[in-house]
């Protein structure tokens, strides 16, 4: 609303013109921030957003960029905010990053003359996933007697109570005299699950339904 605020939380009018490739307004892919002013989109580069006469910006308390310009403002990650990211999901014992859509990074390397993929890769180094970093277990898991299960299942959770799985295949099992009942599996141990009242487990779709 007022271009001189550019404050993060300032109040706006909406959200900001559709980029060319996402189609959706308030959202820009990663080369078109580099082509605009859009954090992962592109009309133009973000770099030519910032040749045009934008003015990048760092917001220490969220550790990521945003440029501005007129009545434009953009809200993106950059290798920077990526790399602070990766790193907090580190020492924080996190166990990996999602990421929401691939093909709004940088694929051609047109953005800025980074390398393609410059975000993901950022990513990757940082959590030091190289490729070829997946080793197979070099011993093969146990083998595992078949059973009457089927795949898993909500409900409510029991405590392990019996040898019922006991050389069954992980999964559910129904219990032979309760169709409320039934039994998860796991690497032989049982437990005990039961769906609401009023409803039965239900092969057809491994779930409690209605009768």
């Amino acid at each position: 609303q007022n271009p001189s605020d550019t404050a993060i939380g300032a109040p706006t009018s909406g959200p900001g013109p559709a980029g060319p490739y996402t189609k959706q307004t308030g959202v820009l892919a990663y080369y078109k921030v580099t082509l605009a002013n859009f954090s992962l989109s592109a009309l133009f580069s973000y770099c030519k957003f910032l040749d045009s006469g934008a003015t990048q910006a760092w917001d220490a308390s969220q550790d990521v960029p945003s440029a501005y310009k007129g009545n434009k403002w953009v809200a993106y990650d950059n290798i920077k905010s990526f790399n602070i990211k990766a790193d907090w999901l580190e020492k924080n014992n996190f166990g990996g990053a999602m990421v929401w859509a691939l093909d709004l990074d940088d694929f051609t390397s047109t953005c800025c003359k980074e390398r393609k993929y410059p975000l993901i890769t950022a990513l990757k180094n940082c959590l030091g996933l190289q490729k070829g970093d997946h080793v197979p277990p070099t011993q093969p898991s146990p083998p595992v007697t078949k059973g009457p299960c089927t795949t898993d299942v909500s409900g409510s959770r029991g405590s392990g109570v019996s040898d019922f799985c006991a050389g069954k295949a992980s999964g559910i099992c129904l219990d032979p005299t309760n169709k409320r009942i039934f039994y998860n599996c796991i690497n032989g141990k049982t437990f005990v699950r039961s769906c609401d009242d009023g409803l039965i487990f239900d092969t057809s779709c491994s779930c409690c339904n209605w009768p």
